[in-house]
């Protein structure tokens, strides 16, 4: 594992091992993480909090861009923190029309996210949070303003790579929308989930 200061109170944990998104801590007014990586780096995870002067028990907030295998963790680690996805991602994890993509890979959302009540994610003060359905419906960028910061989940790629929109529970049409919506914010660094 790789883990990088981005900027005062926000730090990216790069998984060098395995199939794992990119998972961030930003601590502005309450430690939250974006996004947890997969399940299988969670463990990798809790060491990489202590190295940095946390533990699971300090997270107060999970957003996750969206609910592939690869971005939900083991949220049973974090057991004082509130988690929240898009009312879309919400929907459709409760109606398993995304169960085949997951089942494609041996993990299965529900049972990873039993027991965990998620939250229908809205902007505040410290966040806006940008629907960017594309990769997924109910995809979510989250824009840190204090901060410049755009984490982009698997909507944006380092150097303007796309993510993909041809998963079961992709929306291809809208992603050009979605794209547009990006471009109108002057970021200074850009966090995205691969």
């Amino acid at each position: 594992m790789r883990i990088e200061k981005l900027a005062r109170g926000v730090w990216k944990f790069t998984d060098w091992a395995g199939l794992c998104s990119n998972v961030y801590l930003i601590d502005i007014d309450a430690p939250t993480m974006i996004d947890l990586g997969s399940k299988e780096f969670s463990r990798t995870l809790v060491r990489g909090l202590k190295e940095i002067g946390y533990s699971p028990a300090d997270i107060k907030k999970v957003i996750y861009t969206h609910l592939h295998f690869d971005h939900i963790g083991d949220p049973i680690v974090f057991k004082n923190a509130e988690f929240f996805a898009s009312q879309t991602e919400i929907n459709d994890l409760k109606e398993n029309k995304i169960g085949a993509f997951f089942a494609l890979f041996g993990t299965n959302p529900n049972a990873l996210l039993k027991g965990v009540e998620l939250k229908p994610i809205k902007s505040n003060s410290r966040f806006t949070i940008i629907e960017t359905p594309g990769h997924t419906r109910g995809s979510i960028c989250i824009w840190a303003k204090e901060k410049r910061i755009l984490f982009t989940g698997d909507t944006l790629f380092h150097n303007n790579i796309l993510g993909r929109t041809d998963l079961p529970n992709s929306a291809p049409r809208e992603y050009e929308d979605s794209l547009k919506r990006l471009a109108r914010f002057n970021y200074r660094i850009l966090c995205p989930g691969h």
